[in-house]
């Protein structure tokens, strides 16, 4: 059952960004912080909720919902990745 699980948790933006907040608590190294920036940014942008009602052709106020929380995921997935990026440890 944990196999399951462990294999849907990667297809998860929430996943990420747990994982980004527990590493800049721990204090890990920034590559790993730019590394999940990028995949919740990936995620976001291609985010199966939002290209289903879009190809199945949804009520718009659906569409829009979907549309604006797959933004919101790229957005804070692209804010994270800038961050680890400026913040490398040769800087």
């Amino acid at each position: 059952m944990r196999y399951r699980i462990a294999k849907v948790e990667r297809w998860c933006a929430y996943t990420h960004l747990a994982k980004v907040c527990v590493a800049l608590i721990r204090g890990e190294k920034i590559s790993k912080q730019a590394e999940a920036g990028r995949n919740i940014a990936l995620l976001g942008f291609f985010c199966p909720f939002f290209w289903i009602a879009l190809l199945s052709g949804a009520e718009k106020a659906t569409l829009l919902f979907h549309a604006t929380h797959s933004a919101i995921v790229f957005l804070v997935g692209v804010a994270i990745m800038v961050v680890g990026l400026n913040k490398r440890p040769d800087r």
